[in-house]
Parts: C-alpha cells; sequence; structure tokens
C-alpha cells in the first residue's frame, strides 16, 4: 500500500492518524474523486480483487469500481493507517424486489468508544461520510437525511429520506466476513445476465452540490437540487463524457 500515492489520488491532504476525523476527512475525500462504475463489464475484462490489483485499477489507472473493489481497497488503506475494520455483507433493498441477497460489501470501523457505517462504494444515494453505527440515529448528509434502523435480531437497516419517504437502502448484520467471501458475489455481478451490473453501464459520483450519474448513453448531471440531462450520440460522445465529467480514461 503506497499510502501517499492514494492520498494523492483522493486530492487529501489531511491528517493520518487514525481518529473519527480523519476517517470522516478521507471518507468524503475518497467518494468526491473515485466514481462508482461497472466499465470493465463491458469491456471484456475480469474484475480482481487481488489488493495489488485493485490499487493498480483505481489509484495508477485513476479508474472507479463498483462496492467489492472500492471498499475493498478502502479497508486496505484504514488498516494501513491503524484503523480497526470489519468487512461486512450487507442486502441491497434500493432498487430491488424480495428476497433482498447479501451482494454489497460495508465496512464497519470501530474506534473504541465509538463505531461507525463506513461505505464508499454505493452507487445510489451513498453516504458521502461514515455513518454513527447507532440504531435509530438521524444525520444529514449532502442534504439528504439518513437514519439506522434495528430492524430484527442483529440486523440493522440503513435508510434515506427520498421523495418524501423513508427509502431502504441496504441492511447488514455485524458477522465479520474475509475478503475470499466477496468472490462468489463478485463473480455473479460480472459475470451472470442477471446482475444489474451486466445489463447496463454505469458510471456516478456525487459533488459537493449534488450528483453526476451516466447510464449507457444518457447523461444526468444534478445541481442544487436541478437535473441537466444528455444523451451521447455515439461511444466517442460516451468517452469524452467519461473524461470531462468523472475523470477516465479508458484504455
Amino acid at each position: 500500500m503506497d499510502v501517499q500515492a492514494y492520498f494523492n489520488r483522493i486530492n487529501y491532504r489531511g491528517d493520518f492518524t487514525s481518529t473519527s476525523e480523519t476517517l470522516r476527512a478521507l471518507h468524503f475525500a475518497h467518494v468526491l474523486a473515485v466514481p462508482f462504475e461497472n466499465l470493465d463489464n463491458f469491456l471484456g475484462r475480469s474484475i480482481s480483487l487481488e489488493p495489488a490489483d485493485l490499487f493498480a485499477k483505481v489509484v495508477t489507472a485513476r479508474r472507479g469500481g463498483y462496492c467489492y473493489e472500492l471498499n475493498g481497497l478502502f479497508s486496505l488503506l484504514l488498516e494501513a493507517l491503524g484503523f480497526s475494520v470489519t468487512r461486512l455483507l450487507a442486502r441491497v433493498w434500493y432498487g430491488s424486489r424480495p428476497p433482498y441477497p447479501r451482494s454489497h460489501q460495508v465496512l464497519l470501523v470501530d474506534l473504541g468508544d465509538e463505531s461507525w457505517v463506513v461505505d464508499v462504494g454505493f452507487g445510489g444515494n451513498g453516504l458521502l461520510e461514515p455513518f454513527p453505527f447507532v440504531a435509530g440515529h438521524v444525520a444529514t448528509q449532502g442534504g439528504e437525511q439518513f437514519r439506522l434502523r434495528l430492524v430484527e435480531r442483529e440486523e440493522y437497516l440503513l435508510q434515506c429520506f427520498v421523495r418524501h419517504q423513508w427509502e431502504s437502502l441496504y441492511s447488514f448484520s455485524v458477522h465479520p466476513c474475509q475478503p475470499e467471501d466477496y468472490q462468489y458475489a463478485n463473480y455473479f455481478h460480472s459475470h451472470s445476465p442477471d446482475s444489474i451490473f451486466m445489463q447496463r453501464r454505469i458510471c456516478t459520483i456525487p459533488t459537493r452540490d449534488g450528483r453526476k450519474t451516466l447510464v449507457d448513453h444518457s447523461l444526468r448531471v444534478r445541481r442544487n437540487g436541478t437535473n441537466d440531462n444528455m444523451v451521447a450520440g455515439s461511444d466517442s460522445e460516451v468517452t469524452k463524457i467519461l473524461l470531462e465529467h468523472f475523470g477516465i480514461t479508458l484504455c
């Protein structure tokens, strides 16, 4: 882990001690710099979760990735800085129908007297900062309200207040996972036609005043609650959008 190269990738110039302030600053810097994307699935490339491959893709090649890649690499950075990280598997509710399989990687960071839900790899209305691991807690991030509920024994549900109602994002238990536990779900999402990540090309990133989202050839830019939409007429225009809006150059 080349920590300084990682810091340069996410434009981070702050402290690196294992405190809640550092955790929040790193999380915020990461989500604003590294897009959530599944572009390799449409380029015929396999998705490797090996640490060296994750670093080469996200840091060196300045690409993005989906949850197993982004949270997987971010967990390694946090551990290199002395944070205590537990890797979890979550059931995605947002945009899905039951039954909800455990298919999303999320992290739990323990700082001794407090724990935080950490997730830099959710492509929808995701967290901009770590969320306190406290059932019933409600907090506002980026103008959106989030809350954490205990819905059944040892199962927690993260929700976001969207369109005047609470939308369920994902639920999780705190049973720890190993990196190998993500291999099966990663294979499904990068190979199966039943996976949403094999059905449409997605690239999205939050901004300080909204979010940019590319789905196939359609780009939506949300700023201060207002949406601007455009449709790319060709793959070359998509390539231009990826560079101008997401900083991605496909090689």
